[in-house]
């Protein structure tokens, strides 16, 4: 019984080493994106057809990087489907609620990042960088996602893929 408790003990560490070891060091595991894409609205909710028909009005993105307090991190800009935006960045305080004048039944449809220990950066792309054009490295990255975040991270440039910009309900403006 006991030479079988040791054999356990010395597999679940193996095993338990193994997988500490095997995890990715990159940026990845150190940074969490929260990218979502709204449609924005002009006039109330219910109150007719404001902007145009769904698919020819503005959309407005949200991004939210997460990171570990004291980590160093800048955000340079990003790409959007093959166009690259400066941007403006704010620290949050999470949770960071969507704003909205509509409040959803299921309350976690409503937090665009949920409560974290972590530190919340939100990033709003403003202003497509003309003759910007993206390099081999990063036309990569966008061949099968939406988007990159062009990010300095521990000191050193970093491209950070978005898979998807989960969409969201429309902001409507008044």
């Amino acid at each position: 019984m006991f030479a079988l408790s040791r054999t356990v003990v010395a597999l679940m560490s193996l095993a338990a080493g193994f997988s500490m070891n095997c995890e990715p060091q990159d940026v990845g595991t150190a940074v969490k994106v929260h990218a979502y894409a709204r449609e924005v609205i002009g006039g109330i909710p219910g109150g007719g057809p404001g902007g145009g028909p769904a698919g020819s009005r503005p959309i407005r993105y949200l991004i939210y990087v997460e990171t570990p307090r004291g980590s160093s991190v800048a955000v340079d800009g990003v790409w959007i489907k093959g166009t690259y935006y400066s941007v403006d960045t704010a620290a949050k305080t999470a949770p960071v609620k969507f704003e909205s004048p509509v409040v959803l039944a299921d309350d976690t449809k409503n937090f665009a990042v949920p409560p974290t220990t972590n530190a919340v950066t939100e990033v709003v792309p403003t202003t497509a960088v003309a003759g910007k054009t993206p390099d081999a490295n990063t036309t990569s990255a966008l061949r099968d996602n939406e988007g990159a975040l062009q990010l300095t991270y521990a000191g050193k440039p970093t491209l950070l893929p978005i898979k998807k910009f989960e969409r969201k309900e429309p902001l409507y403006l008044r």
